[in-house]
């Protein structure tokens, strides 16, 4: 069984001791996850599901308006497949190396320098924004990001372009692809501003998944959200200090002063590169998530829905463990969202770590898996919740799988720090368009039309604002 391990005031150990003592951890965890990969069926569908044959995929998972485009990497050669209800293709591409580089380096131009180290939503200063105090914009470069982007493109997807044309698009990636929104791969290098560019998403929509097989075994569940009702999680409270906390009797103390879980901490450090300060970690308040929860909200009333909003104290892990989230069509979180690559059962989202009186507030990837949730869309509108460590034959460990084994057979995930305006501004859209009068739209249609609007309103045409979302799982 696995111990807690808890850092305070009075207890110091050496980081080599917690290292070694962390890396103890790890081992007992693989076991226990290898032991619940075999006594769980669902687990094992979700996580090492047995791969398709390819009539099964074409009967299961595609339709006539959907191609399954899956990469393997090697370190040779490489190949994409491109499946279709009636046929495969087959596509050699450079070696792993190579596509590798040119997926980071594509990365590296659609984020601001600024955030292409530290990867994580935390903020060391009262920014009220999502990321690393942000307040610079995407690369003023646009020669190198379409140059950066083109070169993806051309080695990566047009060898399958004319198997594809303007269908939708199954992806499910492998090696640094997993790290890029292939939304915002240009065909040409063509266009005079990030507006008139020929991104993907403009004639494909675009949606992804760790396999064909999960989304098999999705489908095969019955899981499929239904019902009005909208839950939005935003804006907890990080710190005893805020003033929302002030003046309230009976109030737990924060998780900060208990002194820091490991995981969270160790989320942190391994993020930063260096140890935080006794005390030192401050998470900054994401204003702007509260009012986005309250205009989604607002929103969803308007449409006919029902739409309950856990802001402050009530944004709290103790709720979203405790009480009864089965009947929502719709989970919607914007709050900081940390990644810890190396230990990825250290991943999760940061809710309010005051007043909690049976959980710290941080609701890490395998407490995720104990979710019971019914069958939402899940929204994660938090920093990079998207990403995850790739373990060969599973796809990429993180958030996204976590939920769809908690019920959620669709998840919407980002890739990297958001900007908190053009994200509230973006999030509005698409669920106006998603919870509209006698609106169809699935989620990836929703967001592509809510991406587009993005590109073509000038303001936040720069991929790095519209770009990071993407929806994961299930698109029906």
């Amino acid at each position: 069984q696995l111990t807690g391990i808890s850092l305070s005031g009075d207890q110091k150990q050496k980081p080599a001791d917690l290292e070694k003592e962390l890396d103890k951890l790890q081992t007992e965890f693989d076991e226990i996850e290898n032991q619940i990969r075999a006594g769980s069926p669902r687990y094992a569908a979700l996580t090492g599901a047995q791969p398709l044959t390819l009539a099964e995929t074409q009967q299961k998972v595609l339709d006539d308006g959907t191609v399954l485009l899956e990469y393997s990497l090697g370190n040779d050669t490489s190949y994409a497949f491109a499946v279709t209800q009636s046929g495969v293709s087959l596509f050699k591409l450079p070696p792993r190396s190579n596509i590798d580089k040119l997926a980071t380096d594509f990365r590296a131009q659609l984020i601001p320098p600024k955030l292409q180290r530290r990867i994580v939503g935390i903020d060391v200063v009262a920014e009220q924004q999502r990321g690393l105090g942000l307040v610079e914009g995407p690369s003023e470069n646009l020669t190198a990001f379409v140059a950066s982007s083109n070169a993806l493109y051309r080695a990566a997807v047009e060898p399958a372009s004319n198997s594809f044309g303007d269908k939708r698009l199954l992806v499910v990636a492998d090696g640094a692809l997993n790290y890029i929104p292939f939304e915002a791969l240009v065909r040409s290098t063509d266009g005079a501003d990030y507006a008139s560019l020929s991104y993907l998403i403009k004639s494909n929509e675009i949606v992804y998944a760790p396999s064909a097989s999960v989304v098999a075994a999705i489908r095969q569940s019955g899981n499929k959200p239904s019902g009005k009702n909208l839950l939005a999680v935003a804006d907890p409270i990080f710190s005893s200090d805020d003033s929302r906390v002030k003046g309230k009797a009976g109030v737990p103390a924060p998780a900060e002063a208990r002194g820091l879980g490991l995981g969270l901490e160790s989320a942190v450090n391994d993020v930063a590169g260096e140890p935080t300060a006794a005390g030192g970690l401050r998470l900054a308040r994401l204003v702007g998530t509260r009012v986005e929860a309250e205009e989604i909200g607002k929103i969803a009333k308007s449409n006919g829905s029902q739409a309950d909003l856990w802001i402050d104290l009530n944004a709290s892990e103790d709720n979203l463990r405790s009480r009864d989230v089965t009947n929502y069509r719709i989970i919607h979180v914007a709050t900081h969202g940390l990644l810890d690559a190396e230990r990825p059962q250290f991943t999760g989202v940061v809710l309010s770590l005051v007043g909690n009186k049976d959980n710290d507030g941080f609701l890490r990837t395998d407490e995720i898996f104990n979710l019971r949730l019914g069958a939402p869309l899940v929204m994660l509108s938090a920093c990079e919740t998207g990403l995850g460590k790739e373990k060969r034959g599973e796809g990429v460990i993180g958030l996204t799988r976590a939920f769809m084994y908690a019920g959620a057979p669709t998840v919407g995930v980002s890739l990297w720090s958001v900007a908190d305006k053009s994200t509230a501004d973006l999030m509005a859209d698409f669920y106006r368009r998603l919870l509209g009068p006698a609106s169809s739209n699935s989620a990836s249609v929703a967001m592509r039309a809510a991406q587009l609007g993005l590109i073509s309103g000038k303001k936040y045409s720069a991929p790095f604002y519209w770009a990071p979302f993407v929806i994961v799982g299930d698109w029906r």
